[in-house]
């Protein structure tokens, strides 16, 4: 089994003393033979030069990624820095680090995800049973390609579960960007990677928007879809289409779009006998079709649903009620779409605090925003149905 340990400080501009308040409150923790750290961090401790500091102070592996918001342990703030430090003596951690993922290159995102997957294999003692992915982009390229690589690499036999990071800006490949962390260093163009292996058997959660909060309920079928690229609905235009539906869209003035971009698109995907339901961000409109935060699928049923912050919030309670009734305690990894703060308006902490009154104290518990939540939606027919989420909660248990 895995035990852990969540250490946190909000120092950002002292290194120094940022390792002094960490490793003073690992210090009684008792590390068993393998262990790692999962690091969450605001991008300014990677301006500061705090965050190496801090990674460099551990003797085994730190990964992970900038967030701008989170709850670690019994703390909740924005301008944070938290480890979880999983250990054991019966599972084993492999951590990889990608090439430069190729913008635009689906073929080359291809290649490069399962290269790194192979060689992250190639290191562990044992069989993966879980892999924890986290890059720094959700869109060009877009990190579904990287998850279905993976996912074709290792069978289906992995459940994958991750994030996209996030900054200030909303923004990629800037100094400020989000940031992918390995061991002191930080990223803008690769994904890092961990598989672990032995005694563990994790368990996923996943809540989005509900029934009661899609306005459009079933309104029609995906007929044409490319990548990312949402083109038709019930075989007319999509624009077309959603103007008809009530969306007042102006092609030439984003703003005027604001109810369509502030809503969510709710995909109801059946493949045979495994039914799955995906939500989508649509963030954009280009030529006629609408760009979502992730790969849409021909054939899916779409309904149309309102990010509020009572959404989020209920959201948010049913799936912590549902991981309180199945767990006792352990260790409780989650992610957020950072789309969901948005959402909360004039209360940004509000999902964060829900989290820590309904799950501190109960799991080792460690909360963070993303750009883009990988979680697998359960077992299709054998492999794991590893996907990409937008306005999403994901949690992971074990």
């Amino acid at each position: 089994m895995i035990k852990s340990c969540i250490v946190s400080t909000t120092e950002i501009d002292d290194g120094e003393a940022a390792v002094r308040e960490i490793t003073g409150q690992f210090a009684s923790f008792p590390l068993q033979k393998n262990s790692i750290g999962l690091i969450m961090a605001h991008p300014e401790f990677i301006n500061t030069g705090t965050y190496e500091k801090v990674a460099k102070a551990f003797s085994f592996p730190i990964i992970g990624m900038t967030t701008i918001s989170q709850f670690a342990g019994e703390a909740v703030g924005t301008y944070m820095l938290s480890v979880t430090v999983l250990t054991s003596d019966d599972c084993n951690f492999s951590c990889g680090l990608s090439e430069k993922i190729p913008s635009g290159d689906s073929c080359g995102v291809n290649d490069v995800s399962r290269a790194a997957y192979v060689a992250t294999r190639g290191r562990l003692e044992g069989d993966p049973k879980l892999a924890l992915l986290y890059g720094p982009f959700y869109d060009n390229p877009y990190l579904y390609h990287c998850i279905k690589a993976i996912t074709d690499a290792s069978d289906g036999a992995v459940p994958l579960f991750g994030a996209a990071a996030n900054d200030d800006h909303n923004t990629s490949l800037t100094n400020t960007g989000p940031r992918v962390l390995l061991n002191g260093e930080a990223y803008d163009d690769k994904f890092a990677i961990v598989l672990v292996s032995g005694a563990i058997e994790p368990k996923f959660y996943i809540a989005s928007a509900t029934e009661e909060s899609m306005v459009m309920p079933r309104v029609g079928v995906i007929t044409k879809a490319e990548n990312c690229r949402l083109l038709e609905i019930n075989n007319a235009g999509t624009v077309d289409f959603l103007r008809s539906a009530g969306f007042p869209i102006d092609e030439n003035n984003a703003s005027g779009n604001s109810g369509l971009l502030s809503s969510i698109f709710v995909l109801h995907i059946n493949d045979g006998s495994y039914g799955v339901n995906v939500s989508r961000i649509p963030h954009s409109i280009v030529d006629g079709g609408i760009i979502c935060g992730g790969d849409l699928v021909e054939g899916a049923v779409l309904s149309i649903a309102f990010n509020t912050r009572e959404v989020v919030l209920e959201t948010a309670k049913a799936a912590t009620d549902r991981i309180n009734a199945g767990h006792c305690g352990g260790t409780a990894i989650l992610h957020s779409c950072l789309g969901r703060r948005y959402g909360l308006l004039s209360e940004p902490q509000a999902e964060m605090e829900l989290l820590r009154k309904t799950m501190g104290g109960r799991f080792n518990c460690t909360a963070s925003y993303a750009n883009g939540e990988l979680c697998p939606t359960g077992n299709n027919g054998g492999r794991a149905d590893n996907r990409f989420h937008n306005q999403t909660l994901i949690a992971c248990i074990f």
